[in-house]
């Protein structure tokens, strides 16, 4: 089973640009991804930020599903990222539910294509399943709530694309 690693310092994720840490995005920490996804928000390219962030949500999500030694540290992070990055990202996102629900199914793809060194999927089948399975539900809630969530973000002055 892969060592858990300590979470990057943001100054070395600052240095990297987005291609960087998508090249090691497999033996990333999940918070690795979250400022992945805010790079790219701020690099104007808000559909890649969608899927890094659903990835990094994921990867996090299922991280803290195996009770990683410093859990609470973790889940302190896990918070403060997705108020902090996930936010403006979900704005974004939510403004097309056929949009976001591609990039939850390509960062659904990507994660089952790619290994993850952090948190071992074949070590923890069980927490993996119901990782992506709470994704997969959250997708399905969207899709089925697709012209309540529009109504509603119209009412807010929330633009719909």
């Amino acid at each position: 089973m892969p060592e858990k690693q300590a979470v990057p310092s943001p100054g070395d994720l600052e240095q990297q640009t987005p291609e960087q840490i998508i090249a090691g995005a497999e033996s990333a920490h999940p918070a690795a991804l979250y400022v992945l996804a805010s790079k790219l928000m701020r690099a104007g390219r808000p559909d890649e930020a969608v899927r890094w962030f659903y990835i990094g949500q994921l990867r996090y999500r299922f991280h803290l599903m195996t009770g990683p030694p410093n859990a609470a540290d973790e889940r302190i992070l896990f918070s403060a990222l997705s108020e902090s990055v996930g936010r403006p990202i979900n704005e974004y996102a939510f403004g097309d539910i056929d949009g976001v629900v591609r990039e939850i199914d390509a960062a659904l793809a990507w994660d089952a294509a790619h290994a993850n060194h952090i948190t071992s999927k074949s070590a923890f089948p069980g927490p993996l399943a119901k990782t992506r399975d709470g994704l997969v539900a959250l997708r399905d809630d969207m899709l089925a709530r697709k012209d309540e969530i529009r109504e509603t973000r119209k009412s807010n002055g929330l633009p719909n694309r």
